[in-house]
């Protein structure tokens, strides 16, 4: 009688370790009716407690299995999940279990008053039970034991924790055994279960890991795939995006010039087709958000290609509405630069529209802002376009890259490098040359463009500027010509 009640004492304070252990290792919160949970314990320690009279080997066993079976009716956790976890929590049961034993030793030195040896018995028991039961408790309110564990980390903890476990059931098992050689069969048969449960572990686990390799590079692979496709996709969407933004750069600086055209072919003739194309012209113009601007000076320079003229009255009218000086000199005959092919009309048009609008932005940054328009001849006899502006000097970086990529230094207030790359664009479809003269002969200008079309492509910047010579130094298709100080001439 005193033995079975000493194996329930025992018995039930082993289960309520390995239920409280289990519920801390995977985070679960108790209930108030987990309370309802010992009279099962009560029952499953007295069907322990007859195997035990039977075969004792078996004892940590049948926790384990009762165990298992309890805890995974209980909280329906994967069977992977509930196997592991209770064995890892009645691993850390019996080392409680053992330390606690060590413990009642001690307090046991204060039972010798009881004479009774049945009640003494008993009496131990409980203690080392009620030690068990505390020691547990106080283990996972330590801070590092609170986080519990993760079944399905990709580090070694888990692993070491179970084998430990596993080791501790099987030490265990042994303690039972009184006799090793009588049961050795027994033990023989109890190393083959356990090395079974290990083997099927690490099979499951090492399963577990190639699948999720081979998910893991199906992911890499597919992800990758996606990337290259979007770095496709994005290099396509940019092309176009380029394309747009330089066919929109166009249009904004050439329809205004088709209005202007078109309203003077309506003027001129009372066409009715010509009044619907300017009709039509200042329609797009208002959806363009584009001002339709007249000019009322009189005598502006022309050239008598309404084309090349069509910039050069614009810069007037933009002269007259910002308050700025605009001058413009035509000494040459233009109409013969478009004989026998030459030149495109539409080439120099967009050359003088977008080195007029720059020279414009340019100046209005300054005082006394002035802009002026030469069209000439090279000592040969060739073609020749220079713009004067009063504003700052180029940007270093803007002449680093001059003519290899779209750069500017004004990106924040509308900039885009899209005007000046379009006219080096041009410069070599006609192998013209380009200098960028920082020490221009008239009085008022910091700088001029010219444009010859002599055939010999050339690019040459002419400064006092030692950072510019620098710059311009590194680059081999760049001649740079010093000039010690800057002139101030008495023309212009």
């Amino acid at each position: 009688m005193n033995s079975i009640i000493i194996s329930l004492i025992k018995y039930t304070a082993i289960f309520i370790c390995i239920l409280y252990a289990y519920t801390r290792l995977l985070r679960i919160k108790l209930k108030a009716w987990d309370i309802f949970d010992i009279p099962i314990f009560i029952v499953l320690s007295a069907v322990l407690h007859f195997i035990k009279i039977y075969v004792e080997i078996l004892i940590p066993i049948g926790f384990l299995i009762f165990g298992i079976i309890f805890l995974f009716l209980r909280f329906r956790k994967t069977i992977y999940e509930t196997v592991t976890v209770s064995t890892i929590a009645l691993g850390i049961t019996i080392v409680i279990f053992v330390l606690s034993t060590f413990l009642s030793y001690i307090v046991s030195l204060g039972l010798f008053l009881i004479k009774n040896e049945s009640l003494k018995d008993i009496f131990l028991s409980f203690i080392v039970g009620i030690i068990q039961i505390l020691g547990i408790f106080i283990l996972f309110k330590i801070k590092r034991f609170r986080s519990g564990i993760n079944t399905k980390s990709k580090n070694a903890t888990f692993d070491i924790l179970l084998y430990i476990s596993v080791v501790c059931i099987f030490t265990m098992a042994l303690l039972y055994a009184e006799d090793i050689k009588r049961s050795m069969v027994k033990v023989v048969l109890l190393v083959i279960a356990l090395c079974g449960l290990l083997l099927i572990v690490w099979w499951r686990r090492h399963i577990t890991y190639n699948y999720r390799e081979a998910v893991n590079r199906q992911n890499v692979s597919r992800m990758e795939d996606t990337i290259a496709e979007y770095k496709l996709n994005s290099a396509e969407n940019e092309l176009q995006v380029a394309v747009y933004a330089k066919l929109f750069h166009y249009l904004n600086k050439a329809i205004p010039d088709c209005a202007l055209l078109a309203e003077s072919a309506a003027e001129q003739t009372g066409c009715a087709d010509a009044c619907a194309v300017k009709d039509m012209l200042q329609r797009v113009l208002r959806e363009m958000n584009l001002a339709n601007e007249k000019c009322s000076l009189q005598n502006i320079p022309q050239t008598g290609e309404k084309v090349i003229d069509a910039p050069i009255i614009r810069l007037f009218t933009a002269a007259e509405r910002k308050n700025f000086n605009v001058s413009a000199e035509l000494c040459a005959d233009v109409e013969s630069w478009f004989t026998e092919g030459k030149l495109g009309k539409d080439d120099i048009h967009i050359l003088l529209t977008y080195l007029s609008d720059n020279a414009m932005i340019s100046a209005l940054g300054s005082p006394n802002a002035k802009v002026r328009v030469e069209l000439g001849e090279t000592a040969n006899k060739k073609p020749l376009i220079r713009i004067y502006d009063s504003g700052e000097q180029f940007d270093e970086t803007v002449l680093a890259r001059l003519g290899l990529e779209q750069i500017t230094t004004r990106a924040g207030v509308g900039g885009s490098g899209i005007g000046l790359f379009t006219v080096s664009e041009i410069l070599a479809k006609y192998g013209a040359s380009f200098t960028l003269d920082e020490a221009p002969g008239k009085f008022g200008f910091t700088k001029f463009i010219e444009i010859a079309f002599d055939g010999r492509h050339t690019l040459t910047v002419r400064t006092c500027r030692e950072s510019v010579v620098a710059v311009c130094a590194a680059r081999k298709d760049i001649t740079v010509e010093r000039v010690e100080n800057l002139r101030d001439g008495t023309n212009g």
